[in-house]
């Protein structure tokens, strides 16, 4: 499980301090109530300050006030930190296998690329015979089944 979080609500969730995950990559577990638009932002880490939620006027985007988180039982929108803690180690355990596997794939279809006799530079280049760039339009989002 994760130990730390910070959610921007719709914009992006940091893991541990260190893991980034954009708001559209947050995949098909996230459920919509969690951060309901009255939430601004989710601390929960070992930062200096305090770990809390940061709420708004959804209508207005003003600020609101504050709530205080201090234990991982308290609530958050529709769930809780433990639960948003577990979510995010299994997130980022996703992504990182989808992008483990993107280069997997990736290094696969250069080397035979380059068995073929193809040089390196071309690999990306546009396809003269069909007029299209070579079949390497994927990024790490296609080799994850829990991608949104």
């Amino acid at each position: 499980m994760a130990t730390q979080i910070v959610i921007a609500n719709d914009s992006y969730i940091k893991v541990d301090d260190t893991f980034h995950i954009e708001w559209a990559d947050k995949g098909n577990a996230w459920q919509a109530g969690w951060t309901p638009n009255t939430i601004h932002v989710v601390i929960w880490n070992a930062l200096t300050g305090q770990n809390e939620i940061q709420s708004k006027d959804a209508s207005t985007g003003m600020m609101t006030g504050n709530t205080d988180l201090n234990a991982t039982s308290d609530a958050v929108g529709s769930t809780t930190v433990a639960a948003l803690l577990t979510w995010a180690e299994t997130r980022k355990d996703q992504i990182e296998a989808a992008t483990t596997a993107y280069n997997n794939a990736y290094k696969a279809a250069f080397d035979s690329w380059i068995a073929a006799g193809k040089t390196p530079g071309t690999f990306n280049e546009l396809n003269s015979e069909t007029n299209s760039y070579w079949d390497w339009s994927k990024t790490w989002k296609d080799y994850d089944s829990n991608y949104s």
